[in-house]
């Protein structure tokens, strides 16, 4: 299988779904938030490969450095948190500054990879054999 491109999302929560014959499968609810662009394209004349380059998630001016505003403000696009870089087998279908739309790119039934990143939870902390001590002890 060849890999294409992709489109990033951000984690709404779980819930549950019945299907037809009364099994629950617990799902993962996805939203897509202002972004989904294309920011770069790569060729194999100009950079030895292909790919094409996709921002995410609208934030402020203030949160980006110089040379990241400068990136996007080169090909008109808006200030971006993420930026995916996916190599593709041909980028002649792209252009920049173009929106990526989930509907056009998938269809019910088609194979997705994804992944994700949690968020850090600082330290958690640890739990020895000597550090429980049963609250009730009858002897």
């Amino acid at each position: 299988m060849e890999a294409g491109i992709g489109v990033m999302a951000t984690k709404l929560g779980m819930m549950s779904f019945f299907q037809p014959d009364g099994e629950v499968v617990p799902v993962t609810v996805v939203g897509f938030k202002e972004g989904n662009i294309v920011t770069q394209i790569k060729t194999e004349a100009t950079d030895g490969y292909d790919s094409v380059q996709v921002g995410y998630r609208r934030v402020r001016d203030r949160k980006l450095t110089k040379p990241e505003m400068g990136h996007l403000e080169k090909v008109g696009a808006i200030p971006m948190r993420h930026l995916q870089e996916f190599r593709l087998q041909t980028v002649d279908q792209f252009e920049l500054n173009q929106r990526l739309v989930f509907d056009e790119l998938f269809k019910e039934g088609d194979l997705v990879d994804v992944s994700g990143t949690t968020i850090g939870k600082g330290f958690q902390g640890h739990l020895s054999s000597t550090s429980f001590i049963p609250a009730f002890f009858n002897i």
